[in-house]
């Protein structure tokens, strides 16, 4: 009997490997089909978190601009402040020098050197005399 069975395989031996061969083409075939797919459905996924980002991106670059103005205008409000700041205090210690220098005899009910320091108070503010 297993002479008779070997007889028929041999026989039929390139007809079960084509079997063989196609069923196991067929096999990749559809498996390489099958990842095709899923990487597609991967790709069209990363697409669109891509076409997510880039808007998300944009509107970041939107306000990045906005608070890059916003900061030098602070910039240059915060420079010409502190120039007129400088410019009072500089004013004030000029005052002060003045009243501490003043002789004794400048002062009167209301001492000249307060009617002085009074008129160059209203000279800076841009008073006429």
């Amino acid at each position: 009997m297993p002479t008779l069975l070997v007889s028929y395989v041999i026989k039929y031996l390139p007809w079960i490997l084509a079997a063989m061969l196609v069923t196991g083409g067929w096999l990749f075939v559809h498996h390489l089909q099958s990842e095709l797919a899923a990487d597609k459905r991967s790709m069209a996924a990363a697409q669109t978190t891509i076409a997510q980002l880039s808007a998300t991106n944009q509107q970041n670059l939107t306000t990045l601009k906005r608070l890059q103005a916003e900061s030098a205008l602070w910039q240059s409000t915060l420079t010409s402040t502190l120039a007129s700041d400088a410019g009072l205090a500089r004013f004030s210690d000029g005052l002060l020098a003045t009243i501490t220098a003043a002789p004794a005899q400048d002062d009167a009910v209301v001492a000249p050197v307060l009617q002085d320091t009074l008129a160059s108070i209203a000279k800076e503010q841009g008073a006429p005399k």
